[in-house]
């Protein structure tokens, strides 16, 4: 009898061993995560202007800085702004100009650090009471920041220094400290006349 018992019943435990089995995977599975998914990252620009000139002036309306290009796009929470056709001039108070230009440059939201690349040019006119000749340097790429003067670049590059020709694999110039550092595959022709022998 208790035999008979058993066997009638176990339809019933099987349907009870079946649902706890089932209970237990819903609790160990691991839960959805019903948040938003990130999205992926915006490469629609913010803003594309064509044919553009952006002037800075001092309070006596003096032109203190000019950015140029044949066009400026900034995508979303980016630091730069890239532009094409890229051309750079800035004056300070003791008239000192500098002038920047290349096919592609980034440029920061201040207007103080850039990345060029594509016929990249930096240039220092000389000093108006000729405490220093005039600087050029070219390349590939450079990354030139205005204030503090600086120029590196990981790529080749050539310096002019009054009468002074230098080429090297790439190169650091700090013009706070008027130092230079070239390195890799260095040539130089150094001109010694008059003030031209100083350091750049």
């Amino acid at each position: 009898m208790v035999i008979d018992r058993l066997v009638l019943a176990l339809p019933l435990l099987m349907v009870a061993v079946l649902a706890l089995g089932s209970y237990w995977m819903v609790r160990s599975a691991p839960g959805v995560d019903t948040g938003e998914l990130p999205r992926p990252p915006d490469d629609t620009p913010d803003y594309l202007i064509e044919g553009f000139t952006v002037q800075k002036f001092d309070s006596s309306g003096r032109l203190t800085a000019l950015l140029k290009g044949a066009s400026a796009q900034r995508l979303p929470d980016a630091p730069w702004i890239e532009i094409q056709k890229f051309t750079f001039l800035s004056t300070d108070a003791q008239g000192r100009v500098k002038r920047a230009s290349a096919d592609q440059g980034l440029s920061s939201q201040d207007n103080n650090e850039f990345q060029l690349s594509g016929h990249a040019l930096m240039v220092r006119e000389a000093h108006p009471a000729g405490d220093y000749p005039r600087l050029e340097i070219r390349g590939d790429f450079l990354h030139v920041w205005t204030e503090p003067e600086k120029v590196e670049s990981d790529k080749p590059v050539q310096l002019v220094y009054g009468k002074h020709r230098m080429r090297a694999d790439s190169l650091q110039y700090d013009g706070t400290t008027r130092t230079l550092q070239m390195d890799g595959r260095v040539q130089a022709i150094l001109v010694s006349e008059n003030r031209e022998n100083s350091t750049p």
